[in-house]
């Protein structure tokens, strides 16, 4: 509460994770304005910094922070947090570098961190447009910088060459100003029609409508992964789960995944496909639970256009979620100086599904004369 207000003045605007007012969505849009056709940044760069959170230097990160922050009693405690350990099961282990993902306070020294990385890239991101088209006169490249934690792609104009030595130039900054390493073999040079994968979406450039165009599409390891869960969701093992459960719990994979994918270039084909695997997957669990035949569960279970009990039914990805435009400006101002309440972010207006039920065993009473009469033990 205190660290955030500071640095959200200083932050870039084209860092996007972890930040009030922003998401994966304006990174992506991000990229799809700069790979415009008249803009030419085709060549990438995929940033691959070998296990981020678990590398950032301790006195680095303080060094940073006195930058900004004069209070020693705000330092002492960041340093406390950052050197409380971990427990690993029932064991203690000291935390000599690194922030513990999923502490409160870690995603913003993340970008604290990573900041050093932004400021050497605007001097490239910053420059004035006639700046730019003296530079290509000139033969040089120009860049584009997106960032989401600490997954980066810096975008050329240039050459495959050209970028080749950025990608050295920030192997260097990384690893000897900020003792980060970056990955050779997994930090990629991709031209945009071969496309890549950014934030879970697959970006490439292809024939549209009218002429070349940059999409965004689900990659297939995405559908496999979502699928995988909800194989494990229905898996012969939970047939003790009541069908009610496991309807919700296969909804909330379902309108998860969907949300987030949900402003791709081909959503609605891809949902239907989903929605066809996952329907067949409670159908032969429903069966192989109630020790039913497939047209017995459909008899019961499908109910017109819905598919379920009377009280929950499996939602249907291709309806619920059609495929959206993604209006909002990725550039956004300080959220601090702005006259409006900072929306953190939107829930769905559902009730929050806790994982398990109450379920009353049906009660056995007898008796004691029955009982006795039947030579039972009471």
């Amino acid at each position: 509460m205190a660290l955030e207000p500071i640095y959200e003045a200083d932050f870039s605007q084209y860092s996007f994770g972890f930040r009030p007012t922003r998401c994966t969505m304006d990174a992506i849009k991000c990229i799809t304005w700069s790979t415009q056709e008249r803009k030419k940044y085709f060549w990438i760069i995929e940033g691959d910094i070998s296990s981020y959170f678990d590398t950032i230097n301790h006195e680095k990160l303080i060094q940073l922070l006195r930058k900004r922050v004069k209070d020693e009693w705000l330092l002492k405690l960041i340093w406390k947090f950052l050197r409380a350990g971990v427990m690993e099961g029932k064991l203690f282990r000291d935390t000599r570098q690194g922030t513990p993902q999923g502490g409160i306070v870690s995603p913003l020294l993340a970008n604290i961190y990573l900041d050093e990385l932004d400021r050497y890239m605007e001097r490239h991101t910053t420059l004035t447009t006639s700046d730019k088209t003296e530079r290509r006169k000139k033969g040089k490249a120009n860049y584009a910088y997106i960032r989401y934690a600490d997954d980066f792609v810096i975008l050329s104009n240039g050459t495959r060459a050209e970028a080749e030595v950025k990608k050295e130039e920030i192997y260097n900054l990384l690893r000897y100003s900020l003792k980060l390493n970056l990955s050779k073999e997994k930090t990629k040079i991709t031209h945009i029609n071969d496309g890549f994968k950014f934030l879970g979406f697959w970006i490439q450039r292809s024939p549209g409508h009218n002429g070349m165009k940059t999409k965004v599409d689900i990659p297939k390891e995405a559908r496999e992964r979502v699928l995988g869960k909800l194989t494990h969701a229905t898996d012969k093992t939970s047939y003790r789960d009541s069908l009610n459960t496991k309807i919700q719990a296969m909804n909330r994979i379902i309108s998860g995944w969907c949300r987030y994918y949900q402003y791709t270039s081909k959503a609605s084909s891809v949902f239907n496909e989903i929605e066809n695997e996952y329907f067949w997957l409670l159908a032969h669990w429903i069966g192989r639970k109630l020790i039913l035949p497939m047209p017995e569960v459909m008899k019961r279970y499908n109910r017109g256009h819905h598919f379920g009990t009377k009280e929950y039914q499996l939602i249907k990805a291709y309806k619920e979620f059609p495929p959206l435009h993604y209006k909002k400006r990725f550039l956004k101002p300080n959220p601090y100086i702005m006259q409006e309440v900072i929306q953190r972010e939107e829930f769905p207006e559902e009730t929050r599904w806790t994982g398990w039920e109450l379920r009353l065993q049906p009660k056995i009473t007898c008796s004691l004369v029955t009982c006795s009469e039947r030579g039972l033990r009471v």
